[in-house]
């Protein structure tokens, strides 16, 4: 953002309102702010679950970076069709090699589904409740990563993942 403008979160602090808590610490932590974030009320910002912070430890550093690359090339209908030629050049990699095993494996884990028509693969990138739910009825999510999870959740006013059937294991 140009220097001198302000946010609509500055602009509201200026007329009396609170500003929001984070606004306040970047203000006093960080003055030049302004010029060094991005701004996400303009084009060129896409969403990506806060909660996958917590399904991080579920998959592989090279599977983290394919699931974002696919989240950043997702349309808001949440799909998207590099080619595989395409995603080896963008993440920097040697060959497909490198890519098509870590691709299975977040299909495996259901946080992707893919789709072949023709030459084009389609990537359909999921809520990441089909991922745990399925992590869940696989036993790879524990009680307590559950409970963190829908404690994320919770804080977001979101609706919890899923349960398991039997709890007690």
């Amino acid at each position: 953002m140009p220097k001198g403008q302000s946010t609509a979160f500055e602009k509201s602090g200026e007329s009396g309102d609170r500003v929001p808590r984070d606004l306040r610490y970047r203000q006093q932590f960080f003055p030049d702010a302004d010029r060094l974030v991005f701004d996400t009320g303009e084009k060129g910002f896409v969403p990506v679950p806060i909660i996958l912070r917590k399904l991080f430890r579920f998959l592989s550093t090279p599977e983290t970076r394919v699931l974002l690359y696919l989240y950043l090339r997702a349309s808001r209908y949440g799909i998207c069709y590099p080619s595989i030629e395409e995603i080896v050049h963008e993440l920097g990699l040697a060959s497909k090699k490198n890519l098509l095993p870590h691709i299975a494996g977040l299909e495996e884990k259901k946080f992707i589904s893919i789709r072949t028509n023709g030459s084009r693969t389609f990537y359909l990138v999921h809520d990441p409740r089909v991922a745990i739910n399925h992590l869940l009825a696989e036993r790879r999510i524990t009680n307590e990563d559950l409970f963190e999870i829908n404690d994320l959740y919770a804080d977001l006013n979101q609706s919890p993942a899923g349960k398991r059937e039997d709890a007690s294991r």
